[in-house]
């Protein structure tokens, strides 16, 4: 799946990659296949018809390479992604803040038209405070707004004394979806 491999590339260079023994991550892929049944050539308009009937009108930009490839009865496919990944850095290993990467892939001339886009927000918070008997942690954001976060599972409750004041709560924000002509 394209909208995988964006996102997977989305990652963000001033930091080290999360470790999945020390990160949590939550995601929804959803998969929405469709066929198309008219082609509007000059305005670059598909009109798909989904599995229970209905109809979308969409617009190919001039990113969609090779849209002529497009024919009645084609099945195209998008897929979206939706994920946060939630991790500690350690502290000094990168600058507090929120960042934005955007990442877009198109298809090569002669193949099968597609595209792909994804855009992962991360936030890195310091650590400002660990409270043990209340299970909770205050971080300050990136606007300087403090915020203080309940630990509510019992896994991560008992890691809250591996933590530092210093430490950095990072939070990443992936959003990635690709439209892609599929043959059956």
């Amino acid at each position: 799946m394209l909208a995988l491999t964006l996102a997977a590339g989305a990652g963000v260079a001033f930091a080290s990659p999360p470790d999945p023994k020390r990160s949590e991550t939550a995601g929804v892929v959803v998969t929405v296949e469709g066929k198309v049944v008219d082609i509007n050539t000059p305005n670059r308009l598909i009109t798909v018809q989904g599995p229970d009937g209905n109809k979308v009108e969409v617009h190919a930009d001039e990113t969609v390479r090779n849209f002529d490839q497009i024919h009645k009865g084609d099945v195209v496919a998008l897929d979206y992604l939706r994920a946060v990944t939630v991790d500690i850095q350690p502290a000094g290993s990168a600058k507090p803040g929120a960042y934005i990467k955007q990442d877009e892939k198109v298809g090569k001339l002669g193949e099968k038209p597609k595209v792909g886009a994804a855009e992962v927000v991360t936030v890195l918070a310091p650590i400002r405070a660990i409270d043990t008997k209340n299970n909770t942690v205050t971080v300050e954001g990136p606007r300087g707004n403090v915020v203080t976060l309940d630990v509510r599972k019992p896994e991560y409750q008992a890691r809250l004394k591996n933590l530092k004041v210093g430490d950095m709560l990072r939070i990443a924000f992936t959003e990635a979806a690709a439209l892609e002509v599929r043959r059956k």
